[in-house]
């Protein structure tokens, strides 16, 4: 690898490790938790507080506020991409099945990372569109991380339309629905959205408890269903392990799983 495509890739992993805590941090913790020696470390440290990305608290280093945030490389969606990316493909690797990342937007569903599973017969769907947030697992994941309230009036605004036999339309079953999962802590869908397919969704947290996203599995009902519970084990511990990468408890490796 060229020396400076590789030293331009430390410094983002570097911002990124900074970026999802905010722990201060020396020379010997930042050199273990990268995989460097701390010579290189050093001088990564001196070059980014030199202009500005760091801040130098005594013999520690931070992320200074005003980079928490906004449209940076160490914004929050921008994280939340660039860390999901190994998750997803584990996720799929090892369910066998398609991975997807969404986040709730404006009452839908936006998807925005997705690893197709490699099986002949599988599921998949377009990122170009947004999904009802009533007939979809991640949808439900969404509204079960709002107040009761909130979510309530949320589905008062929607429009519910049957998309296949299997659409929960009736807003009380909704309601219920939510409730069992703010208690379960995933979603197991059956082609509410797309006949015959079958999906399991769980949520990403961010450093301060909220919920950022999903990540979700998704395949043919029959083969999903044989492998129900271990599918929900599979999904709720990626899921987990992505959120502690958020809030910066587990650098390094996919998601700290």
């Amino acid at each position: 690898m060229n020396k400076d495509v590789k030293s331009a890739g430390r410094i983002l992993d570097m911002l990124e490790m900074f970026a999802a805590t905010t722990e201060p941090m020396g020379v010997s913790r930042v050199a273990e938790r990268l995989g460097i020696p701390k010579s290189s470390a050093q001088a990564l440290l001196a070059t980014l507080t030199g202009r500005g990305y760091l801040a130098k608290l005594g013999v520690e280093y931070v992320l200074p506020a005003e980079l928490r945030g906004g449209s940076w490389v160490g914004g929050t969606r921008a994280r939340l991409l660039f860390l999901a990316a190994p998750v997803l493909r584990q996720l799929s690797e090892k369910s066998g099945e398609s991975a997807f990342l969404s986040v709730l937007t404006n009452d839908e569903v936006e998807d925005l990372v997705k690893v197709v599973s490699l099986q002949d017969i599988r599921y998949d769907l377009s990122l170009a569109h947004r999904r009802p947030l009533y007939c979809t697992g991640s949808g439900i994941v969404m509204l079960s991380q709002q107040r009761s309230e909130v979510a309530k009036a949320m589905l008062s605004r929607l429009k519910l339309k049957a998309y296949t036999p299997n659409t929960v339309t009736d807003r009380n079953a909704l309601l219920r629905w939510v409730e069992r999962v703010k208690r379960e802590g995933f979603a197991v869908s059956r082609g509410g959205y797309s006949d015959g397919g079958f999906g399991i969704a769980a949520p990403v947290m961010g450093p301060s408890g909220e919920a950022l996203a999903t990540i979700s599995i998704g395949g043919p009902t029959e083969r999903m269903k044989a492998s129900r519970k271990r599918f929900v084990e599979i999904v709720t511990r990626h899921a987990a392990g992505l959120s502690r990468r958020l809030s910066g408890l587990a650098i390094g490796g996919a998601g700290g799983i």
